[in-house]
């Protein structure tokens, strides 16, 4: 499972840098699930040099249940206002009542397109349509539309 892993590195990351690139105001990262809209409470991003990958994690608490988002792309991304081409590093996951879904640009399941970046001020923006599967049972199935994100960004090594 991918997600946990790479929300935990993420938050550390963001949470540990010794930088003044302040991501720890939250962003926005909206998106429709099937026929429910998601809005993110909390959305944080981190760009690794080392990696050379920046993700964007988003979470939404409610009462009864905690949802969460995580979207991974090549960077420095090497097309805007396009959608991105098939890379192994673009991939969605979407978490939700127990359940991992994810979803992969190399298999078509995942269009993503960055409609904005402030390299000096590490803010981005974007859009995304995926189709995630669950990573225990690939007939479960989920349709993600409307999906988009705003959001500042640390840099890390």
């Amino acid at each position: 499972m991918r997600f946990p892993v790479a929300a935990l590195l993420l938050l550390t990351i963001a949470g540990c840098s010794k930088n003044n690139n302040s991501s720890s105001s939250s962003g926005s990262f909206t998106a429709t699930i099937g026929t429910t809209s998601y809005q993110g409470t909390t959305t944080l991003g981190a760009y690794s040099y080392g990696l050379g990958e920046l993700a964007i994690v988003s979470y939404s608490q409610r009462t009864n249940d905690t949802s969460a988002f995580q979207v991974t792309m090549p960077w420095p991304a090497k097309t805007f206002n396009q959608v991105l081409p098939p890379d192994s590093l673009l991939t969605l996951s979407y978490t939700a009542r127990g359940t991992e879904y994810d979803a992969y640009s190399t298999e078509g399941q995942l269009q993503l397109t960055v409609t904005s970046v402030d390299s000096i001020g590490h803010k981005i923006a974007g859009s995304f349509t995926a189709t995630g599967h669950s990573a225990a049972n690939f007939n479960d199935s989920v349709v993600i539309s409307n999906g988009k994100f705003s959001t500042a960004y640390n840099v890390n090594p």
